[in-house]
């Protein structure tokens, strides 16, 4: 029979963080992915929970085609953040861009703590009701949090799957990336989600190797090129790759991996 102790390692949330994800409007799928982060990373003592692929979250019960529209909507929403297979909790809750829940009530929350707190004393019991402090919690501002856009299920799906739910890493400067998709797009070679790691993880071995990788971007911006190659240092190889646009280490789109 299971009997975890209070002294067992355990996950340590505030009571101001768990009751402000209590009053949100989360549906099962989203708490069930929001478990799965907070285990993996306060949970293990860090700040963010390494996720190597979006289908892990299967783990938990989310299905296959649910699992980039809910990450997609807890992203917009403020929720979570997500950098590469690394996922974030974000704490302020201030910032959460989430529905209460219905109806709204944080006076019986803080009765109910309230009552729960006093038990051990039947006399206060009784009593605790009447003698509530009435100010206001800035916790609890009675006012309902928009969804972004997304208060409907099914135009949430719509919206979200139309949605890149990649985020660039910050050794990439965002305008370049962004111009190098463009050019992309512009020759009808727009790289799949999955190729964008890929693309990320190569410009990631440039810069170990030295080369700059906005530099590298910049480059085949400037060319046209589908590719992205090592800056030309020694001479002939790499720019005649370059030219024929198909060399051996070019990245090709990809279809992203469930």
């Amino acid at each position: 029979m299971a009997n975890p102790q209070p002294t067992d390692a355990h996950l340590r949330v505030a009571h101001s963080i768990n009751e402000a994800i209590m009053l949100r409007d989360f549906t099962k799928r989203q708490r069930k992915i929001l478990d799965l982060i907070l285990r993996l990373s306060w949970g293990c003592n860090k700040k963010y929970a390494l996720i190597p692929r979006q289908r892990d979250f299967e783990t938990v019960g989310v299905g296959e085609g649910h699992i980039k529209v809910e990450l997609m909507w807890l992203v917009q929403s403020h929720i979570i953040a997500i950098n590469e297979d690394k996922y974030s909790f974000n704490k302020d809750f201030d910032q959460w861009q989430v529905s209460r829940v219905r109806p709204f009530e944080p006076e019986k929350l803080t009765e109910l703590v309230s009552l729960n707190l006093n038990s051990q004393h039947p006399e206060l019991t009784k009593t605790v009701s009447k003698n509530l402090p009435k100010q206001e919690d800035s916790t609890y501002q009675n006012s309902k949090f928009p969804t972004p856009d997304l208060a409907s299920p099914k135009e949430r799906l719509k919206k979200v799957l139309k949605k890149d739910i990649y985020i660039v890493p910050e050794f990439i400067n965002k305008e370049t990336w962004d111009a190098y998709l463009e050019m992309r797009k512009g020759k009808r070679t727009t790289p799949t989600e999955h190729a964008k790691v890929l693309l990320v993880k190569k410009l990631e071995e440039f810069r170990d190797a030295g080369d700059d990788p906005n530099e590298v971007l910049n480059r085949s911006i400037m060319n046209g090129w589908s590719g992205i190659f090592p800056l030309d240092k020694k001479g002939r190889q790499v720019t005649q790759q370059a030219r024929g646009d198909k060399p051996q280490n070019a990245l090709k789109g990809v279809e992203i991996e469930h």
